[in-house]
């Protein structure tokens, strides 16, 4: 079974920062298997999914806090299991562009969640519009849509609920 460590982080962003995260899992003898790091506004944030010997993960888990507090890090470590395998699912990619405003990322959760479609990824940008200056809200998933689901019917339900909340949208398959 493979041994696996979820760790969540943000700091002041400066740079090399990402740097010194991948030498200390590499120093304590972890492979990184999936990471996000992102600069939001100063401050530099990271999700890494670490795999490595019960020994390596325990030394990472106990040198990660006094690093990371040297660093000026907040950090949470959580062991985790590998992904198992679900009902047969089917991957979407969504993309929307909207006007940004509170709450339109909880109104398109939301409409998945009702639907029974999982979200495995989903990242929110804002932007002015070159043309208005206006707010511009880039939101694209990943979904996961059980193979039980008439797809014709939420296409109908997802058409509907893009024109009620004035959402441009596209809701395609996965084919790679």
């Amino acid at each position: 079974m493979q041994n696996l460590v979820v760790i969540s982080a943000i700091a002041p962003n400066r740079t090399g920062i990402a740097n010194e995260i991948t030498d200390l899992v590499t120093y304590c003898g972890c492979n990184i298997l999936e990471s996000k790091m992102k600069t939001m506004g100063n401050t530099f944030s990271l999700v890494l999914m670490a795999s490595g010997e019960w020994n390596s993960l325990a030394k990472l888990e106990h040198v990660l806090p006094t690093k990371a507090h040297s660093m000026g890090m907040t950090t949470m470590l959580q062991r985790t299991d590998p992904m198992p395998l679900r009902d047969e699912r089917l991957p979407y990619r969504v993309k929307f562009f909207a006007s940004d405003n509170q709450g339109i990322a909880n109104t398109i959760t939301t409409f998945f969640a009702q639907e029974n479609v999982n979200i495995e990824q989903l990242s929110c940008d804002t932007f002015a519009s070159k043309q208005t200056g206006s707010p511009i809200a880039e939101i694209k998933l990943t979904v996961s849509v059980p193979i039980s689901t008439a797809i014709a019917q939420l296409r109908e339900s997802f058409v509907l609920f893009c024109e009620k909340h004035n959402l441009d949208a596209s809701f395609e398959p996965i084919t790679q």
